[in-house]
């Protein structure tokens, strides 16, 4: 289990697949991907399909759900929210918990920087 944040817009205004592509391409700190791989610690290499997905710093995965125009990251760290709130504002759009609390600039200034030290879902070991 984790959380997830979305960046996501209302229903009759989804982002599209051409949208997310676009800045993929735009952002240097991203690579386009469909897959991603970890190590466990036998040195087995356990892969991901991830289609759409964006890498970001070529660690983190924003994977990208199609038909809700969604782009999604679980269990982000405080920079990887900052990211999603640079993203979310560059393409018109909000970032969302599971449970409908809305992160912006305003989640930092406020001091309500996550205390989690749980390690994100894509270290897997």
């Amino acid at each position: 289990m984790g959380y997830e944040l979305d960046i996501k817009r209302n229903s009759e205004n989804i982002i599209t697949l051409t949208e997310w592509q676009e800045y993929i391409k735009n952002d240097p700190e991203f690579d386009a991907t469909e897959e991603f791989s970890g190590t466990t610690k036998e040195g087995d290499t356990l892969t991901i399909s991830t289609p759409n997905a964006g890498l970001w710093k070529n660690k983190v995965p924003f994977t990208f759900t199609e038909k809700l125009g969604h782009i999604t990251v679980k269990n982000p760290d405080d920079d990887i929210i900052k990211k999603m709130v640079e993203i979310a504002k560059s393409i018109d759009a909000i970032v969302v918990g599971e449970e409908g609390e809305e992160y912006d600039e305003n989640y930092f200034s406020q001091g309500f920087q996550s205390s989690s030290n749980k390690k994100p879902w894509w270290k897997l070991w």
